[in-house]
């Protein structure tokens, strides 16, 4: 069961890059339409989780800090992904993204005691070398290098962090009262940072509706994580998510007609290997 959750939440995360890139469209890259991103996105968030979970909202000390770092992580990333996009190779980017946010949290898990085993290492190993290898190199890369170390940390920062509030079960809430803590934290710090940068918290009906949406698809995505988390170990749920997260992206590529590679090919066929090396 936990597995399908998993599985549910990789291609959840392959379908949000189109929606965040809808809203790039719409909205332009500016830091402002990155920090508007993430009050709108917390809002549906909130209000999904809420109606998810009945309600029904927890709160603790532990879990409230553990949400606030969370939430800081997130809207760094945020704004040094619209960063990227003015100066960084989009696809070195994305490779970045992937490997740091899989190794980090694998490697935090073998650190709280979850089970060593050589396979798992050998598939986090082949995974981090398909995504290099399926990168198209091409590109801008001037000013780009410091985009590359924040987007491989941060990432792995957010799965090292779900994984440390679900570890100590005696301190932590509920996922999806962990989720709207999170949420409420993102809100309330992206106002503030909009209050003082005296933006405008307007945005049109389209850039609303993806946002709408890709909160809602990010939502579900990391709260099954969050809650498979409480019964897998990181050391297999990320680097789990990273190679669905390259099978689904691949298919959806296939489906609006991009352009396919044979090295794309190779890359995601070893890609699903490992998973499956990584589950044994």
């Amino acid at each position: 069961m936990y597995y399908i959750m998993i599985v549910i939440s990789a291609l959840l995360f392959s379908l949000q890059f189109l929606f965040n890139d809808s809203y790039k469209r719409e909205c332009g890259s500016t830091p402002a339409a990155a920090i508007k991103f993430s009050f709108y996105t917390s809002a549906v968030g909130l209000v999904f989780l809420l109606i998810i979970n009945r309600c029904n909202l927890e709160i603790s000390l532990f879990s409230a800090l553990t949400a606030l770092v969370y939430a800081v992580v997130c809207i760094v990333f945020s704004y040094c992904s619209v960063k990227a996009f003015e100066s960084a190779n989009l696809s070195v980017y994305s490779v970045f993204s992937m490997i740091g946010g899989m190794v980090l949290p694998f490697l935090c898990g073998l650190f709280l005691g979850e089970e060593f085993k050589l396979l798992r290492v050998i598939g986090v190993f082949v995974i981090s070398a398909v995504i290099i290898f399926t990168a198209d190199r091409s590109g801008k890369h001037k000013g780009g290098f410091k985009y590359y170390i924040a987007i491989f940390l941060l990432p792995g920062l957010g799965g090292v962090i779900s994984k440390i509030h679900q570890f100590f079960a005696d301190l932590c809430i509920d996922s999806a009262s962990f989720m709207m803590l999170v949420k409420i934290w993102m809100l309330l710090i992206s106002a503030v940072l909009l209050l003082i940068m005296k933006k405008s918290f307007a945005l049109s009906g389209k850039a609303l509706c993806v946002c709408g949406i890709y909160s809602a698809v990010n939502s579900v995505g990391n709260l099954m994580l969050l809650i498979a988390l409480l019964h897998l170990p990181a050391s297999v749920q990320y680097p789990l998510v990273t190679g669905g997260t390259m099978l689904f992206a691949f298919v959806i590529g296939l489906i609006r007609r991009d352009r396919v590679t044979l090295r794309n090919i190779l890359g995601t066929v070893l890609a699903v290997a490992s998973t499956v090396i990584i589950i044994i």
